[in-house]
């Protein structure tokens, strides 16, 4: 992604502007997690609920940057609408169709408007660029860096429970939905939304750490809302290994490389994981 100089002024702006997004973000979290799982009968756990409340306010802001934009691209809206469809697959999986269909629609309109957020702050958008050659291998760099992650996660999730092998087809393809969703949702859409805000790549330190934070904190912490209601200290050390084991090399793929590597990295650890049984 190509630099572009912003004023200090700007960046410090936007600085606070990150802060209050996090900030909403983190009382969501709190309501949701301490909120009665009874009040809300929909949903069968914390972190189903918190996350698909995150995921509408994602959906939201996503649909407002649109509708701002008013610029339609072609290109842009039928890859919004094939990574949305790809979603869909968990319908083959998860009885949760309301959730799922709520992702799908999510991962359409954060995908558009993300690129079309690039594109206003006049950051090149190497996700669009690399064609079809190029996101293979972006993709394939991305699944072979994570097989040591891969065969970690399985590890200790051998722990609690044996390993049981099922069908590597299904896995596959049940393994594209987070892997599309999340890197989409709370990666790629942040990072342009981000980059809108500076009207270009962050330069200032402090504001790339806020930068990171924002791409690894909330995806972190929408993993163990459960565990933060049974055992706060277990919580926090495992939305730190989860940080810095899995968030973080995504999200270094996400800005350094592009969406393609990231959504590489994630399908193979998640296609491990669902083919040994967990």
């Amino acid at each position: 992604m190509k630099k572009q100089k912003s004023d200090p002024g700007i960046k410090l702006t936007a600085g606070r502007k990150l802060f209050l997004i996090f900030g909403i973000f983190i009382l969501l979290y709190i309501i949701g997690t301490v909120l009665p799982l009874e009040s809300t009968p929909h949903y069968y756990n914390r972190m189903s609920r918190v996350w698909n409340w995150t995921e509408i306010l994602i959906l939201l802001t996503a649909v407002y940057y649109i509708n701002k934009t008013k610029v339609f691209r072609w290109r842009q809206a039928v890859l919004s609408l094939l990574l949305g469809a790809v979603c869909l697959v968990s319908l083959f999986r998860d009885p949760r169709t309301a959730d799922i269909i709520v992702t799908s629609v999510c991962v359409a309109a954060a995908f558009y408007a993300a690129c079309r957020l690039f594109e206003l702050a006049g950051v090149e958008n190497v996700t669009l660029q690399a064609g079809v050659a190029g996101s293979i291998r972006s993709f394939g760099l991305g699944a072979a860096i994570s097989i040591p992650l891969a065969l970690l996660n399985v590890l200790y999730l051998s722990l609690s429970r044996p390993v049981n092998i099922g069908n590597l087809f299904r896995s596959a393809a049940f393994a594209l939905k987070p892997a599309i969703a999340e890197e989409v949702i709370f990666r790629f859409f942040l990072l342009a939304f981000v980059c809108h805000l500076l009207q270009g790549k962050p330069e200032k330190r402090s504001v790339n750490l806020l930068l990171y934070a924002l791409l690894v904190l909330p995806h972190a912490l929408l993993h163990v809302p459960d565990l933060f209601f049974k055992s706060p200290g277990m919580a926090i050390l495992m939305c730190f290994l989860n940080s810095v084991l899995f968030s973080l090399p995504m999200a270094l793929f996400m800005k350094k490389k592009n969406l393609q590597a990231a959504i590489g990295m994630h399908w193979l650890i998640d296609f491990v994981r669902f083919s040994a049984g967990f």
